[in-house]
């Protein structure tokens, strides 16, 4: 998602800040979870910071990029079970009855009703909230399914005591919690599109003699 060579909400939210923190669990399960030592060549990459500044950003970068399709799989599997299903949006009934109203062609079914709206909103408005709130849905939804992950790694690596039981409660309430609230900017981001479509179509309305 690269937009003239500048990073945007999602690239920043989902890739970069989720490939960070799996790069430093990676680090941190692969030298102290299962012991293996501590290369002795790493305490000589300070003299190659400059270089790290430009080298470590894209790969997180590259981290994050794989990471996501993974958790976004993952999660549509997850959100199958009961206690997982995400909330409709309040009242989208008659939200998606108002937008079927001002379609332009009645062809337009449910099915790409908001992809529809999703583009042209793109298209009006190129700044609108819906970034932000598709960046921090996917920020929740990948970090949601790592937590999940390590929790699971958590009893394979570390002997089971009453530290690593309460790490792993503490993992799994945050995975479900993130989870929601994943779900949460999902509903948040369809709204800002359904809406955002209605006031354009509405001010054009307003603007014909």
């Amino acid at each position: 998602m690269f937009e003239k060579g500048k990073l945007s909400f999602w690239d920043i939210g989902t890739y970069l800040t989720v490939g960070c923190f799996v790069s430093f669990a990676a680090i941190f399960y692969i030298f102290y979870g299962l012991g293996i030592p501590f290369p002795s060549w790493a305490k000589d990459l300070k003299d190659f910071s400059g270089s790290l500044v430009i080298v470590v950003p894209i790969v997180f970068l590259l981290v994050g990029m794989f990471i996501e399709p993974i958790a976004n799989w993952l999660a549509k599997h997850i959100e199958k079970f009961a206690w997982f299903k995400p909330r409709e949006i309040r009242n989208k009934e008659s939200l998606v009855n108002t937008i079927k109203s001002h379609l332009p062609d009645d062809e337009i079914n449910s099915a790409n009703l908001y992809r529809y709206c999703k583009a042209v909103v793109e298209l009006k408005f190129q700044n609108s909230n819906h970034d932000i709130f598709l960046a921090r849905f996917g920020f929740y939804r990948s970090m949601s399914v790592l937590l999940a992950l390590i929790f699971i790694a958590n009893w394979f690596v570390f002997k089971c005591d009453a530290i690593n039981i309460s790490v792993n409660v503490l993992l799994a309430f945050s995975a479900y919690q993130f989870l929601k609230r994943s779900q949460v900017f999902k509903n948040h981001m369809e709204e800002a599109v359904y809406y955002n479509y209605l006031a354009l179509v509405v001010s054009k309305d307003e603007q014909q003699p």
